[in-house]
């Protein structure tokens, strides 16, 4: 048997998906995997607690999420509004943290 080991790719998510829900069902608990029927359950939450909005962050290089959450009728905000994601962790978020103001 010849093969290579190497990191996953964008092209390979298909593929990743279908092996896990075959392991599943070999294991007789299909029920068990939760690739993309969490989304559903948030939605479902979110409604019951009066949300407005659901907002999720996908990666650039995720085109099957980002295709999903488009065929489920969701905006993409980076396109159509220019909205960017920002983050403070690590140091960043310390610093911001330690400038609140002091009671």
């Amino acid at each position: 048997m010849n093969f290579k080991i190497r990191r996953a790719a964008k092209e390979d998510c298909k593929d990743i998906s279908r092996m896990i829900m075959d392991l599943a069902i070999y294991e007789k608990m299909p029920d068990q995997v939760k690739i993309s029927r969490t989304i559903f359950l948030f939605a479902q939450i979110g409604k019951k607690k009066q949300c407005a909005r659901l907002q999720l962050s996908a990666l650039e290089w995720n085109t099957p999420s980002r295709d999903f959450y488009a065929a489920k009728g969701a905006q993409d905000l980076t396109v159509t509004e220019g909205w960017h994601a920002i983050r403070f962790d690590g140091q960043s978020l310390d610093n911001l943290a330690n400038e609140a103001p002091k009671d």
